[in-house]
């Protein structure tokens, strides 16, 4: 076995100035940057296996996007041997990027389409006379594609022989945010005192997975931390921000030095939260004793709490405080068993999954709302563009179905870990099955990475509520089933 090169590479992709930040499901114009956003890439090359693994803040990382990436990266270094894959963490403060669509064009479209789509129903150039320095969906592709791969030449620049472990903690993130409701199923977002609650309907991954680089006399260089929970404690808000993901960066600079790379994936987590959802009070009450709050400012109402900035901050300082208490836990243990010639090797290969056929009913209903979100934003004046799209997103599948829907995957081995990429909000269900059965001693899962990013649901979560209502999904349970098979045997086969 050849000794691994090990590379890093960072830059700051926060916009210029203001910006329609990405999630939810109305437009949301960002006037202040609350922190910064970044991109960082792991370059790493042993055994003429070459691999370049992408972070980046934002709410989902497109295929287009990974495209222009790689392309743009084989005419800077003249290679195209290397297998270049990126994830996000899914804050909902970070820049919508992809093509500016124009308001009547964002309705009228027939097509569905899984590329991005950037800009949705926003008159540009209306901002821009409030807001010269505007960033459109368009300019921040091109600027994002520009830094990323940016970071990743400074990465496969950078690389030299270095050192790998690696470890598991324990870091209580997130929660299941869906609970089943007596005769309405599975809701997002309930919360623990309605009396028609029954239970949690999945369990947590309370994992905090690492990866730590070293140099060859011993000095830890960098990071690449999974946790089972997208960034979105701050999610409602019209900011730009990496959300508690920014906490984590201060919180480690300040514990092991500022020069650490930090590369952050989100596990399977399509039906997680970091908001507190069954223990609010509670939680609350310590994030006061410890100082994080000032005082009970939120109230204990749910949409209080999603737009109260002071409760957001304390909640993301206290996340990166139980990061940092495992990470303390996990470093001084693996520290003596990097090793620097693992085992490493690498595949890649695009995977049919089977799409989600829309019945005539659900397209008559998703018709029926989005008729009414229409009539409603003539009378009203307010912007439902994109409640209106999720809707007849429903009824283009309806005229236009598509019959299977192509997935990259992406598999890594290095030493006994194995990392696999999924491009869906990915329920836990099916990460507990793909670890459950990994020959590697540890796996590290990256949702939302290469693709469109719609919701894969499992068959316990019905078709109710957000997440797993068809507008929400566009493959089936058997295209989870499959998308399981297919990654474990990917990762089994670089462990024969």
């Amino acid at each position: 076995m050849a000794e691994i090169k090990i590379g890093w590479g960072r830059e700051n992709v926060t916009p210029t100035g203001p910006c329609m930040v990405a999630g939810q499901m109305s437009n949301r114009l960002a006037l202040q940057i609350l922190d910064q956003l970044y991109t960082t890439a792991l370059a790493l090359e042993a055994d003429q296996t070459k691999v370049i693994m992408i972070s980046l803040d934002a709410v989902s990382f497109r295929q287009k996007l990974m495209e222009a990436i790689r392309e743009k990266f084989a005419t800077v270094t003249g290679l195209k041997d290397v297998q270049i894959f990126g994830s996000v963490t899914h804050t909902h403060t970070a820049p919508q990027y992809g093509t500016v669509i124009p308001k009547e064009e964002w309705i009228m479209s027939e097509k569905f389409s899984c590329e991005c789509p950037g800009n949705r129903g926003v008159d540009v150039e209306e901002i821009r006379k409030k807001h010269p320095d505007f960033v459109d969906s368009e300019q921040y592709f091109d600027y994002l594609v520009e830094k990323i791969t940016a970071a990743a030449v400074s990465a496969w620049n950078a690389r030299a022989n270095g050192k790998i472990a690696y470890g598991m903690g324990t870091a209580v993130v997130g929660e299941c945010r869906r609970l089943v409701m007596k005769d309405k199923g599975g809701i997002m977002y309930a919360l623990e005192d309605d009396p028609e609650m029954l239970h949690a309907e999945g369990h947590v991954d309370h994992a905090l997975n690492v990866l730590a680089t070293y140099s060859m006399t011993g000095e830890l260089t960098g990071l690449v931390l999974n946790v089972a929970c997208p960034s979105q404690v701050s999610e409602a808000l019209k900011i730009v921000s990496a959300d508690y993901w920014n906490e984590v960066r201060a919180e480690v600079g300040a514990r092991w030095g500022k020069d650490i790379y930090i590369l952050p994936q989100c596990g399977a987590a399509g039906d997680q939260s970091p908001h507190k959802i069954l223990t609010r009070k509670a939680d609350e009450r310590m994030m006061m004793l410890r100082g994080q709050q000032k005082d009970h400012v939120a109230g204990w109402k749910w949409g209080e709490r999603v737009y109260d900035l002071e409760y957001g901050l304390a909640r993301r300082r206290e996340i990166a405080r139980r990061i940092a208490v495992a990470l303390e836990d996990v470093l001084p243990v693996i520290a003596p068993t990097a090793e620097s010639e693992p085992v490493f090797k690498a595949s890649a290969q695009v995977i049919d999954l089977p799409a989600r056929k829309i019945t005539g009913e659900e397209a008559a209903n998703a018709q029926k709302d989005a008729d009414f979100l229409i009539e409603r934003m003539k009378q009203t004046g307010s912007e439902f563009y994109g409640s209106i799209n999720w809707n007849l997103g429903v009824v283009k599948r309806y005229k236009n179905p598509l019959d299977t829907v192509p997935m990259e995957l992406n598999v890594v081995r290095i030493g006994d870990v194995a990392f696999s990429t999924n491009s869906y909000e990915l329920y836990l269900d099916y990460g507990d099955r793909i670890k459950g059965r990994s020959n590697a001693v540890q796996t590290f899962l990256m949702q939302l990475a290469n693709g469109m990013g719609s919701y894969l649901p499992t068959k316990r979560s019905g078709t109710t509520g957000y997440g797993s209502v068809p507008a929400s999904c566009i493959v089936t349970y058997d295209g989870g089933d499959k998308l399981v098979e297919e990654s474990v045997k990917a990762i089994n086969a670089l462990f024969e």
